[in-house]
C-alpha cells in the first residue's frame, strides 16, 4: 500500500476496510500439515482507511514497513 503510493498509484477507495488478525502458532507444528491445531487468536481489529490501519499497527507495535510483512500470496497461511 505505502510502496504503491510512492510509485504514484492512487487508491480507488479512500475508505477501504482492513481486517487484521494476529495469530500465535505452535512452533513445532508450523512446518506440518496441521500447523493450525492449537493456534490462538491473540488480537483482531478492523480499520477503515489507511490512517486507522497505521494506528492499529502502531498499537500492535508494528510498522507498515514492507520488510515486516509477508504478502499473502508469498505465505503458507491459507487465510
Amino acid at each position: 500500500m505505502f510502496e504503491a503510493r510512492k510509485q504514484g498509484w492512487v487508491p480507488s477507495e479512500t475508505d477501504r476496510t482492513f481486517r487484521l488478525e494476529f495469530w500465535e502458532y505452535d512452533s513445532e507444528l508450523v512446518e506440518g500439515f496441521d500447523y493450525d491445531i492449537g493456534a490462538v487468536l491473540i488480537a483482531s481489529a478492523e480499520a477503515t482507511g489507511e490512517s486507522e490501519l497505521v494506528t492499529v499497527l502502531a498499537d500492535w507495535q508494528l510498522s507498515p514497513s514492507p520488510l515486516q510483512f509477508v504478502y499473502p500470496w508469498d505465505s503458507e497461511d491459507p487465510k
